[in-house]
């Protein structure tokens, strides 16, 4: 009952195979589904802040997150997603004050 990488294929249960290869706790949790899932959670409580200040950013990604939160110190105001253009394009004061413009 050895695990499929198990060199010697000789260890009368799976736990004493995996006992017997070393693999640890350690190595599941420094795994890239382990690291995805820490990004994650690190984008939605970024996400999460910015919409407790009224910005409402393109996507839930830090990088989006962050360009938002640059818009709104430019425009003055929180950026707005559905009604501003694109944040990355809100980049100076000059593009900021062409946003806010009103007729």
């Amino acid at each position: 009952m050895c695990r499929s990488g198990c060199p010697t294929k000789d260890h009368d249960s799976y736990a004493a195979c995996l006992k017997g290869s070393g693999v640890t706790v350690a190595a599941t949790i420094n795994s890239p589904s382990q690291r995805m899932y820490d990004a994650t959670k690190g984008d939605l409580k970024a996400y999460r802040d910015a919409r407790s200040h009224g910005i409402q950013p393109e996507s839930t990604t830090k990088e989006k997150v962050r360009e938002a939160e640059a818009a709104t110190r430019m425009l003055g105001r929180p950026y707005n997603a559905e009604k501003d253009p694109p944040a990355n394009m809100v980049s100076t004061k000059t593009a900021a004050k062409f946003v806010n413009w009103k007729e």
